[in-house]
């Protein structure tokens, strides 16, 4: 327990003071650094309403205690931080991101702005040696979950995927991506449904989960009923969610083998849904999302991003001011090549595209009402989407769909951590991972406040604001000194 003397500190855990402890969960042999946070609010992710003059003990990485209105200990060895004024929420995931092999700037951004875990979805040899260098401390990140490679049928267009063509293909890509060493299977867009069906089976035979888009030739009930267990985006939702449910999966069968023209069909077709929409469907597909246990993760900053003219973009002080200061040269230029790819959009196209967000919105809206598990996640790493800065865009965007804070809150943490089969993460509890925010104002009262960011927690280790200035002045000069190689697009969100 470093300088800390053992057995004061444990027997002053075991007065009771402080409730249940690591103690009374058969953990007396927390070890590591100590440290005791006083005197702050905690908003745990929980149900529980806030904490008022909460204490929380840190042993390690773990959470050693919770309690209120606690002396704090007078142990040599014990670090003890005044949070007067405070507030405390569990440290944030991004259910899906990206690019985290921008080793010296996209794990430390997400880590910098509070996002302290995050499920990659599209790993490679080079995503979990990142996530070694970190766990070995040799980089500043986040905890990782990491999906396989994207897998996607045999005519996809996207060529940095995993392409599988026949049945047998499936079972081989599952069973590969499994021994690399996935934690889950990450489905695209451009398989047959029967593509899909085998590695569905496959990933179960496998015991891993899979998770990603909906197939285009399929709806979002499909997939569910397949065992999908994350279903990423909002493509097909509005379909799925019509009255002419039947007529648009009609025309959707009878595309071309072509799958380049399969993108612009399917966008026509959800935003031709939208006035089809049924709140009755809507609410039955929440249930289906319940019954399976399954998980929807909306990535409502990638979103809107895409709903925005993509020659604007560069146009924003702000986003390119993050871009050139914080992206590698590369990746920078990319963005803009991206951003200067697309044509023009008429003022019609301005205006369909602000109008479909907002129905986006709704629908996420409606789905949470309506009990649907909802995860928070950005696509992170994909046209000014950044890291860590893009969580806080899909809280705030969680809430203009309808979410309370408190909810958009445990989307982003609790039920994050649940959707990527971590149940050690997500809340402010005894056992629980040593990952927290600090927060200078209440995201209660306003979700804006859970940019306004104090202190990040990691691993229990308490990065103070000098800390994160030094992080944030690492990652900007590590942007002006990468040179890195970029092998295709960044991200899986389908083109607009």
């Amino acid at each position: 327990m470093g300088d800390v003397d053992r057995r004061s500190f444990l027997a002053w855990l075991g007065t009771g003071v402080l409730g249940a402890t690591l103690l009374t969960a058969g953990r007396a042999e927390a070890a590591g650094n100590v440290t005791v946070l006083t005197h702050a609010t905690l908003v745990d992710g929980t149900d529980a309403p806030p904490l008022r003059d909460a204490t929380i003990v840190l042993a390690g990485d773990r959470i050693a205690a919770v309690g209120r209105g606690v002396p704090a200990p007078t142990l040599a060895g014990v670090r003890v931080i005044d949070l007067t004024g405070k507030h405390v929420i569990p440290g944030l995931w991004d259910a899906h991101a990206h690019e985290t092999t921008m080793a010296r700037t996209f794990p430390a951004l997400h880590l910098v702005n509070g996002v302290t875990s995050i499920r990659d979805m599209d790993g490679s040899p080079a995503t979990h040696d990142v996530l070694r260098r970190v766990e070995r401390g040799e980089l500043t990140g986040p905890r990782m979950v990491i999906a396989s490679r994207i897998l996607d049928g045999g005519g996809s267009f996207v060529d940095v995927h995993r392409l599988v063509a026949t049945l047998a293909d499936a079972a081989v890509a599952v069973r590969e991506e499994k021994a690399g060493g996935a934690d889950l299977v990450k489905v695209y867009s451009f398989m047959s449904p029967e593509i899909h069906a085998a590695i569905a089976a496959e990933s179960r035979r496998n015991g891993l989960p899979y998770g990603g888009h909906v197939p285009i030739q399929l709806s979002v009930p499909d997939v569910l009923a397949r065992g999908q267990h994350t279903v990423e985006h909002l493509y097909a939702f509005h379909a799925s969610t019509s009255t002419k449910k039947a007529e648009y999966y009609a025309q959707l069968a009878a595309l071309p083998a072509d799958t380049g023209s399969w993108p612009g069909a399917l966008a026509a077709m959800d935003r031709d849904a939208v006035t089809s929409h049924s709140a009755a469907l809507t609410r039955e597909l929440a249930g289906q999302f319940r019954a399976r246990r399954a998980w929807h993760v909306p990535t409502l900053a990638v979103l809107a991003r895409t709903s925005t003219p993509p020659g604007d973009l560069p146009q924003d002080p702000e986003l390119q001011g993050l871009a050139d200061r914080y992206l590698p040269r590369a990746v920078r230029q990319e963005w803009l090549d991206l951003a200067a790819a697309w044509p023009v959009w008429s003022p019609e196209r301005v205006a369909q595209e602000a109008a479909y967000l907002e129905a986006e919105l709704e629908l996420v809206g409606e789905l949470a009402a309506a009990g649907a598990p909802i995860a928070a996640g950005t696509d992170s790493g994909y046209l000014y989407t950044f890291p860590g800065f893009a969580t806080h865009d899909e809280l705030e965007l969680l809430v203009r769909a309808g979410l309370s804070p408190k909810r958009a809150l445990q989307a982003a943490t609790r039920d994050a951590a649940r959707a990527a089969g971590r149940p050690s993460s997500g809340t402010v509890e005894v056992g629980k991972e040593a990952d927290l925010v600090v927060l200078d104002a209440d995201p209660l009262a306003a979700i804006t406040n859970s940019r306004r960011i104090h202190a990040v927690v990691s691993r229990g280790s308490f990065l103070g604001p000098a800390e994160r200035q030094r992080i944030l002045a690492d990652v900007e000069r590590a942007a002006q000194e990468d040179v890195v190689t970029r092998a295709g697009r960044s991200s899986c969100c389908l083109p607009h």
